[in-house]
């Protein structure tokens, strides 16, 4: 039907929240001799679905350099790690009891913490790592 002045009209909205977990400045953590990521939740995500799912990397990071002159200098580039390199671990199942599995409440700062994957963590810690042309970085990719 045509608007008429004075007939009143709808309006309909959307709204999506994509939840995500953002990663901190600073994030590293090593706790029992493994890498975590410290992260900050965003969005009002099902928290409790994210426990033992492979997870991936993406974004915007600043990376800082030396010009010619030993400036610093920075720049942004964006990135997107294809395969999974992270997880947030879940007890299993059996080593709780039915009493534990219905009271447990995630607390986002401890148990939403990702654990770097011990192949990345190596192919980090080898000699050489931060050159581009690294290919074992490259394979992990």
């Amino acid at each position: 039907p045509k608007y008429l002045p004075g007939n009143g009209f709808k309006i309909i909205g959307a709204h999506t929240d994509s939840p995500n977990l953002k990663i901190k400045p600073n994030s590293k953590r090593i706790n029992n001799g493994l890498v975590q990521l410290n992260v900050e939740c965003y969005g009002g995500g099902l928290w409790h679905t994210w426990f033992d799912r492979d997870l991936s990397l993406a974004g915007r990071v600043i990376i800082s350099d030396k010009d010619i002159n030993n400036q610093t200098t920075y720049q942004t580039k964006l990135v997107h790690v294809k395969k999974p390199i992270l997880r947030i671990p879940n007890l299993c199942i059996h080593l709780r009891s039915p009493e534990e599995r219905e009271t447990f409440k995630i607390n986002k700062e401890d148990n939403l913490m990702p654990i770097l994957t011990e192949q990345i963590k190596q192919t980090l810690n080898t000699p050489n790592s931060s050159n581009e042309n690294n290919d074992s970085w490259k394979k992990n990719q």
